[in-house]
Parts: structure tokens; sequence; C-alpha cells
């Protein structure tokens, strides 16, 4: 078994543990309850509750799309911004800083959820890109920012960590806390303090 095999089993094994209290686990077969969901899955549940940033899918950007090419592990080589919609969400630590601030400085705990759909009609999105602001001293030279990307569903976690192809993008708007608003209406841009 190999050492990512190894940890998984162990990380299965304390998970079962702390949830059923059955201490012994095969290291062979580890035992996971139905109810245990993906690291990172916790994070986004319930996104759509949360505060809805762009009353209607917006078109994305595509300079910013040319210049962006997420790729997760079992999707084509294409880029999932380019001709895309997007709807974008904002948890409440972060609602403050993405809906008011004009030079936002997101706090600890901030997540904010990009869904991007086929067309704005769209009601399932075909994946789900999240930016989470982690504890000071995580990624410094990006603001602390953890970068995931998901399925559609927020199932399935396809990315996670410090993605390379997410900071290069995200480095350009660091005078604004990484976090690039061209999806805000108007109307909300000339109220920003």
């Amino acid at each position: 078994m190999n050492r990512r095999a190894i940890l998984l089993t162990a990380i299965a094994a304390v998970l079962v543990y702390i949830q059923t209290g059955v201490s012994s686990v095969s290291q062979e077969q580890p035992v996971l309850s139905e109810k245990l969901k993906p690291a990172g899955t916790e994070l986004i549940a319930g996104y759509r509750n949360w505060t809805r940033v762009n009353p209607v899918p917006a078109i994305f950007d595509s300079r910013l799309a040319i210049s962006c090419s997420i790729q997760a592990v079992s999707m084509e080589e294409k880029n999932p911004h380019r001709d895309k919609y997007v709807s974008v969400y904002v948890n409440d630590p972060g609602r403050r800083s993405m809906m008011e601030e004009r030079e936002p400085r997101y706090p600890h705990a901030s997540v904010i959820v990009k869904e991007k759909l086929t067309t704005r009609e769209s009601t399932a999105p075909e994946l789900l890109t999240v930016m989470m602001k982690r504890e000071r001293g995580y990624n410094p030279e990006n603001g602390d920012w953890e970068y995931m990307v998901f399925d559609g569903k927020g199932e399935k976690v396809f990315a996670r960590g410090k993605l390379e192809k997410c900071q290069s993008c995200h480095q350009m708007y660091s005078r604004v806390d990484y976090v690039n608003r061209n999806y805000l209406p108007e109307e909300l841009w000339d109220k920003l303090k």
C-alpha cells in the first residue's frame, strides 16, 4: 500500500472511530460511514443559502477566461471559464468585504463559491470553484487563500490547496485581496465604500 493510501486509511479510521466509537479498522479495507463526505464538501454545504452576489448569472469576462485555466483531474483539457456564466455566493464572514468594501480585506473563514453555468438559464452548475480564506500564514504570498475545484453538485473534490493555476490568475488582484469581482452588479459597485 502506498503512503497516500495508508494516510487515507488512517484518516478514515479516525473518522469512523469519532463517529461510531469503533476502534478496529483494517488497514486494507477502510470502513467509511455513508454519512461521511469527502474532505472539503462540508465547507460549501448549503452555499445557496448564503448571500448571492450577482442576482442573475454573469458572463465570465473573456479576457480573464483566456488567462485562467483551472484543470480538474477528471475533466477534459479545456478552460472551464471560457464561454461560461457564473453565479457567485459568499458566506457570512465574507459578506461585508464582498458586498460593501471597495478595497476589501476578507476575514479568516470567508468562503466564496462560484458556480460555472453553461448558459444564463442553467439551474445546475457543471463545476464549482471555491476560495476559502485560511489562517494567517497559510499562504501569505497569495493572501492566505485556499482554492478548491468541485463537481457541479459539490460532492466531489477535484483539486484543493495552493493551486498554482488559480494563484497565478488571482495574483493580479492582490490590491483587492486576490478576489476579482467583475460579476458585481453596477448598482452595487456604486455603493462600495
